[in-house]
């Protein structure tokens, strides 16, 4: 999937400095022209749905969603090839048609639809139904309108996470699973690793054809919904979502080791192991010079590998806790997130029951106010983690 004629596997990268949309029309035509062109991967009369990241609704420029003109670029590239479009997520929280509708309006989908004749999926039901490829679930919770589409086009954003270091294009078809659903696997998987598993599982299952990244204002710091909007000014195109992400790690310069899906996708044997596998197209790694990106407040994986006792003690000593910060106002939708309801609401504050959180981040990705930050233990920090 996505190899050259060396049997590497290919990724295109282009410069696209900013959101002007035709000039990011241009920047993702030409990226997807590297990879053999749209009709490669859209037939005529497909049903295609641009599964985009939704993490909640925001403003464009908070860098949490993928930007409406990086939709509407695919959206009318599709449509050229003779596709119907689709554009659809599951935020986090509440499975509710209402709170679908408002964040595809203040995340700009509305207004793409509306301009393009594409639709936004309202079809917020789900079946269980076996995982194609699964390495860890045989079973898979996934939207209705996922099952039923010809072709699923993901299209991630660059960006920082609390949890697995990084999500792009291994970890944005989590979206798939429908609404607070996503809280049961991260109380099943706690461990990064199994999780990871899982999200490789999904990638398997989906078996998107094509994902288109956009990069052009990414997200540092305590991503993906809390941290900071940083000018990359990439589009990255690719068939394999691995050499997607190794290559987007590699262009702002995170260590690939504090990748967790990029670690467990290496010890199946998935994608490329290193940048050395991967054909790099367009204006390739050379043509950027980024500095000053930072990674999310560190996980550790050290203890993933321990048994019982000593991983407790080992998490406990390295791996980062929620807490709110001076920002709450009260509004429950992190406990509302929370897996396995380790979060109360008293005098208008969110109060966290440490004992109980199993350190999924939930709250941190859904809080609507940026609030929940991140207590490192004083080993992490020293050590760097």
């Amino acid at each position: 999937m996505g190899e050259t004629g060396s049997g590497k596997s290919t990724v295109a990268l282009l410069k696209c400095e900013e959101y002007d949309e035709e000039n990011v029309l241009s920047t993702v035509r030409r990226s997807v022209d590297l990879l053999g062109g749209m009709k490669t991967f859209v037939g005529n009369g497909q049903r295609v749905l641009l599964k985009v990241n939704l993490l909640r609704g925001d403003l464009p420029e908070r860098a949490i969603t993928t930007h409406p003109a990086v939709v509407r670029a695919v959206t009318l590239l599709v449509q050229e090839a003779g596709g119907e479009v689709v554009i659809g997520d599951s935020p986090a929280g509440p499975n509710s048609v209402m709170l679908l509708r408002r964040a595809y309006k203040q995340s700009g989908y509305e207004r793409v639809a509306k301009e393009t004749g594409a639709s936004l999926n309202e079809d917020l039901s789900y079946g269980l139904v076996p995982c194609r490829g699964g390495h860890l679930i045989k079973e898979l919770d996934i939207l209705n309108a996922v099952e039923s589409a010809d072709v699923v086009i993901p299209l991630p954003k660059l960006k920082t996470h609390v949890l697995t270091g990084f999500t792009g294009a291994t970890k944005i078809l989590f979206g798939v699973v429908p609404g607070v659903t996503k809280g049961a696997y991260h109380l099943k998987l706690k461990d990064v690793d199994q999780f990871s598993h899982m999200l490789l599982d999904i990638v398997a299952h989906v078996q998107a054809p094509l994902y288109i990244m956009d990069g052009v204002v990414a997200m540092h710091g305590d991503g993906p919904g809390a941290g900071d909007p940083f000018p990359v000014g990439a589009i990255l195109a690719a068939a394999d979502p691995v050499a997607m992400d190794r290559t987007a790690v590699a262009l702002v310069g995170l260590v690939p080791d504090r990748v967790s899906t990029l670690t467990v996708a290496a010890d199946r044997g998935m994608g490329p192991a290193s940048l050395d596998d991967i054909d790099v197209l367009g204006d390739g790694l050379d043509a950027f010079s980024i500095t000053g990106f930072r990674p999310a407040s560190a996980t550790s994986k050290l203890g993933s590998r321990l048994p019982g006792i000593v991983r407790r003690f080992v998490l406990r000593q390295t791996v980062a806790s929620p807490y709110a910060g001076p920002k709450c106002i009260g509004c429950g939708v992190c406990a509302a997130a929370c897996p396995v309801k380790a979060i109360t609401i008293t005098d208008k504050r969110a109060h966290m029951d440490l004992s109980t959180c199993i350190r999924c981040y939930c709250c941190h990705e859904t809080c609507p106010e940026q609030a929940v930050e991140l207590d490192r233990p004083l080993l992490s920090r020293v050590l760097g983690w």
